[in-house]
């Protein structure tokens, strides 16, 4: 038994010792390509995972030829990487597959701007000056001619300065002079900047559609945006003076009266004012609020933000008028919807048998609210509003399909779609409807992301309202209905920058200066394109960053330095590059910016320079 047993032990070292080899290391090409001989004896049964590869065959019996080919739009930004991938059968252990990957280098150069054989130079906003007590006050007398013989007139002749040592004190006089209207500091104005408000920062869809710069412009119109919804929180502080109240034009098409105040959300309590939101897109103020008095502790001290976040139109005189149509579920009926949109447009409306008249008609009216079927009464007052010179912007939908929703899907409304925050070029979200009623995009976000790696979720971050502790608050929110008032705010902006601008060529404006995604031209996923402020507004920017990008086996977006030096590691093959100066800082080449576009073939050897990218 013992030498029995001796043989069976030699027997399966033998056996042992006589499998095939597998084999060990393969490196790719630089387009990751590559081909694996594999050198076993027939009958010899094997498989290899493929992993992140593709691998044909992956498995057989006998000797073979695998070809392997790596996904090119997985490509890291490195100059290699390495996949274990484990053999199976009568192959034993790994093979290790290199992939190396081309390095790339290049620079962004500007063909100079010539004027009279002198190159014209660019330069950024200056930097604000530290701020100086004012030595001089200003006075408007009642009666010019009996001002003081010392003062002189500065602008017109009831406005006089004096000059002083003791503002204040002069000041102080000055109230107890019955021939003086008002008198003030002659103080300093700066170049305006971006605000500081303390959530302005987590504000990622203002620079995405350019409106961090809408500081730039000037609006001298004022100019209302009705917000058809779940109503409003009116003591949000980040609200104060941008709403039209209850004595004027406020109205609740619910419960029939004139406070659409939101009284909450059935199902998100802590973060529940829908229409508080959107409002707050549109219009929310900059500066420090004034806090109600439960946003303070024992103490003294505030507990809620004292100056929160803006809103697209912040710059202008953008006022919202609130209509309550949806109840505490976020229901509401085709009904009440129609006679809000009519209301809203300042045509006559008969509701709960009242006879009701606004008087101060929207220029632009939000609808972030949908249903899947068609409603004559909904398309019809759409219809009418628009007739009556009003712009109608809606939610295109969160269902993620083409089916349409109503009223976006109505003929004269426009539909909104919702792009994400990705790196580059944004991309329409999951939950975005797409067909061809859609006109527009512009940021809804996902709160399930955190594309920028800030700590944060990438919703839409504003205005909202904690039912449980009786506080204002903000929220990310995400969906059509967080892009649809960007639109209308955007559209607010264009009207109130030309008092001589209709309707219809603010909408055209709006349309013509998107930045296209997705397949050139229009499409059903992004409409015309990405909503671009800069453009839109005729906005001058200071110079911008540098980018590059490259389509083809992958897509891959490159930074420039401020020189326009780039590199980056890609796979040999062909692709479109495109270079941009992007002056309106959202992170890719858009409508309006000098750029160019070129086809180059990127060789498979380990390091090429590409000409220079001349930008026009």
């Amino acid at each position: 038994m013992r030498r029995l047993a001796l043989l069976l032990l030699l027997a399966l070292a033998a056996c042992t010792s006589g499998l095939p080899e597998a084999p060990r290391e393969l490196t790719l090409g630089y387009d990751g390509r590559g081909t694996l001989v594999l050198r076993v004896p027939d009958g010899t049964v094997w498989s290899l995972e493929p992993g992140f590869l593709d691998i044909e065959p992956a498995r057989g019996v006998g000797p073979a030829v695998l070809h392997l080919q790596a996904d090119p739009g997985q490509a890291p930004n490195t100059a290699r990487t390495r996949y274990t991938l484990p053999w199976h059968g009568d192959l034993q252990g790994s093979l290790v597959v290199v992939w190396p990957l081309v390095y790339v280098e290049g620079q962004v150069v500007e063909a100079p701007a010539v004027s009279g054989g002198l190159t014209l130079p660019a330069r950024g906003l200056p930097e604000p000056a530290a701020a100086e007590p004012p030595a001089r006050v200003l006075v408007r007398y009642r009666n010019p001619a009996a001002a003081p013989l010392d003062t002189r007139t500065a602008g017109s002749p009831g406005l006089r300065a004096l000059e002083t040592d003791d503002v204040e004190s002069l000041l102080a006089s000055l109230r107890n002079d019955p021939n003086v209207v008002w008198a003030e500091p002659d103080g300093l104005v700066h170049a305006l900047g971006e605000p500081g408000d303390e959530f302005y920062p987590l504000q990622w869809h203002l620079r995405r559609t350019g409106a961090r710069w809408v500081y730039l412009g000037s609006y001298p119109r004022s100019v209302t945006v009705a917000v058809v919804d779940t109503g409003v929180r009116f003591d949000h502080p980040d609200l104060q003076g941008r709403l039209w109240g209850p004595a004027e034009g406020a109205y609740d098409f619910v419960d029939a009266d004139t406070d659409p105040t939101d009284p909450g959300d059935a199902f998100n309590p802590e973060s529940g004012s829908h229409g508080t939101h959107v409002t707050g897109l549109v219009t929310a103020r900059t500066g420090v609020n004034a806090l109600p008095s439960q946003c303070f502790d024992e103490d003294g001290n505030p507990i809620c933000s004292e100056t929160g976040l803006v809103g697209l139109a912040w710059p202008a005189d953008v006022k919202v008028l609130p209509l309550r149509v949806l109840d505490e579920r976020g229901d509401g009926s085709f009904s009440a919807v129609a006679a809000a949109v009519r209301y809203a447009a300042g045509l006559p409306v008969e509701w709960a048998g009242q006879t009701l008249s606004n008087p101060h008609p929207a220029d632009v009216i939000n609808l972030s609210l949908g249903a899947a079927f068609f409603s004559n009464a909904m398309c019809e007052a759409v219809a009418d509003a628009t007739a009556a010179g009003v712009l109608v912007v809606a939610a295109a939908g969160n269902a993620g399909g083409s089916a349409y929703y109503y009223p976006a899907s109505c003929p004269t409304a426009l539909a909104v779609a919702a792009v994400d925050n990705a790196a580059g070029e944004p991309e329409t979200t999951w939950y975005s409807q797409h067909n061809d009623r859609v006109a527009l995009s512009a940021p809804g976000g996902d709160v399930h992301q955190d594309a920028d790696g800030d700590g944060y979720p990438d919703g839409v971050l504003s205005t909202t309202w904690n039912y449980k502790t009786g506080l204002p608050s903000y929220a990310f929110y995400m969906g059509t209905s967080q892009a649809s008032p960007q639109v209308a705010a955007a559209l607010a902006l264009l009207l109130a920058q030309d008092p001589a601008r209709s309707t219809d060529e603010a909408r055209d404006l709006l349309l013509d200066t998107a930045s296209d995604l997705g397949p050139a031209g229009y499409d059903e996923h992004y409409g015309r394109g990405l909503l671009n402020l800069p453009a839109a507004l005729a906005l001058a920017l200071p110079p911008g960053p540098y980018r590059v990008h490259f389509q083809g086996p992958t897509n891959r977006w490159a930074r420039a330095d401020a020189a326009g030096h780039f590199a980056l590691y890609l796979p040999s093959g062909h692709y479109e590059v495109a270079a941009c100066r992007d002056d309106s800082a959202n992170g890719f080449c858009d409508y309006g910016e000098p750029q160019m576009q070129a086809d180059q073939y990127i060789t498979p050897e380990p390091a090429v320079r590409l000409e220079p990218l001349t930008l026009p």
